[in-house]
This record gives C-alpha cells, structure tokens and sequence, in this order.
C-alpha cells in the first residue's frame, strides 16, 4: 500500500511540475502621436510586480541584449517600436508594436483621383484625407473619417506633387485586419509619365496576426512630372482564410512623399 501510495504522490508531483507557466500580457505601447514633426513620446506600460519591459526601435525581435525600458523614449526620427514583458515566474509576453512617423522631411502632395472610387460605406472625409496627416484608428470605425476603403483587384490613384523630383520614397499608411478582410496589397507600383520608377511587392500574411498598422515604403527612381501614378495590386484571401481567393479590402489613411537619406 506504501507503494501505491508512493506513486500516486510521486505522479501528482510530476504532473504539477509539468503544468505550463502562464503566459505574460504585452505590455501596452502609448504614443502621444504616430506622425509627428519634432518629437514623438513613447511609453510601454504593464502594471504587475517584477516585470522587465525590454524594447528595440527598428522592428527587430527582442531579446535578453535589449534595451531595459526605464523611461519615457522621446523620439526624433521615424521608428519602428518592438516591446515585450519578462518576469521569471512567466513565460514570455507576445510581442507588440507601434510605427510612428516623422514628417520633418515630407513633401506637400495631394491625391487629385482615384479608380475606382472607395467604396459607399468607406468613403471617409475624401481623397483630402489621404493627405490630411490624421491618423485613423485600428478601430476603423472609430476614426470614420480618416480611412477610405476599396475592394477591388486594382486601385489607381493619381497624385499631384508640386515639388516635383525631390523625394525618393512613397509612403503608404495601411491598416492589416485579416479578421474584417482588409490586408496590405500584394504591390504597389508607382509612375512617372507612363514609366515606372518605383514598385514594392509584399510578403504573404501568415494566420493569426493581430490587427496593426503598416506603414509600406516604395523607394522611387529619378522623375520630374507634377503628376504621379500609383497603381495598387490588391491581394488574393489566402487559402487559410475564409474568404479565400476573393481580393483584399485595400485600407489606406495616409500618403507621403518623403526624402529618406
């Protein structure tokens, strides 16, 4: 009977001792605002005793060489912020992050048409809002008025840039929400008089993705039109997705034409 008893405490032993660990929350990322001129302030929170907050600023995975978050991060250049919780008792947090933009070296454009129109229920404040340096929410219908909305398999925008030639890279803010169908589109083209002088190709989405923002860069050849082309390719639902095979809403509430070193 001891020796039963034995290892039926021996067994409930184990089985304790193989319960996995819970899981830490992420850490929740502020930013007093995602595009900025001067400044931006960035704040990682998670109130629970013993957590370390470790951090990078250029999107790369986090780990144990990290930077140890101490203090608000005040930040003068466009950055891409990747934060993560750790506390012995715990596993790991997932990994969050935020984009914030710098517009201290941005060029005044205005989109003057787009084919096909958005979409009834997306329209925002109007192609205006695409340039309008408002920030739309992930909640996109929290921000109604800063998102315009396109499902479609082609999406031609046209842009009127005055300061023709002296910015070298398009930037395309774009909402990824795979649960409501919205994804970054599979390419995004850009032309100069009929020539292409940019072009940007996405990755494949992986399932399971929070909602988050993207902030997609095309890096532009020489031009010198006022007047540019950007042709948007949306992307097929992949197979893992229920609406598989059906294009992508495209979600876009900010264009920029910015000189990047």
């Amino acid at each position: 009977m001891r020796n039963v008893y034995f290892f039926l405490l021996m067994l409930c032993s184990g089985l304790a001792l193989a319960q996995p660990r819970i899981q830490l929350s992420p850490p929740q990322v502020v930013v007093d605002s995602v595009f900025f001129t001067e400044t931006a302030t960035v704040r990682l929170e998670l109130d629970y005793p013993g957590v370390e907050l470790r951090y990078t600023l250029d999107g790369s995975p986090v780990g144990s060489q990290s930077p140890v978050y101490q203090e608000p991060l005040r930040l003068s250049q466009s950055a891409t912020i990747a934060a993560q919780a750790f506390q012995p008792d715990f596993e790991d947090s997932p990994v969050v992050g935020v984009s914030v933009r710098s517009l201290k070296y941005n060029q005044p454009l205005s989109v003057t048409n787009a084919v096909p129109i958005p979409a009834p229920q997306y329209t925002g404040a109007g192609l205006p809002a695409l340039a309008d340096r408002q920030k739309g929410a992930l909640n996109f219908s929290a921000t109604p008025r800063a998102w315009l909305g396109w499902e479609t398999d082609t999406l031609r925008l046209q842009l009127e840039a005055p300061e023709a030639g002296k910015a070298n890279t398009l930037v395309l803010s774009l909402l990824d929400n795979a649960g409501a169908w919205i994804m970054p589109p599979a390419t995004v083209q850009v032309y100069d008089a009929g020539e292409e002088i940019g072009r940007f190709e996405t990755a494949q989405p992986e399932p399971g993705a929070p909602a988050q923002f993207h902030f997609l860069e095309v890096p532009l050849s020489s031009w010198s039109a006022k007047g540019l082309e950007v042709v948007i390719l949306a992307r097929q639902l992949p197979d893992w997705h229920d609406g598989a095979g059906r294009p992508a809403w495209i979600f876009i509430d900010e264009l920029f034409l910015t000189q990047k070193p």
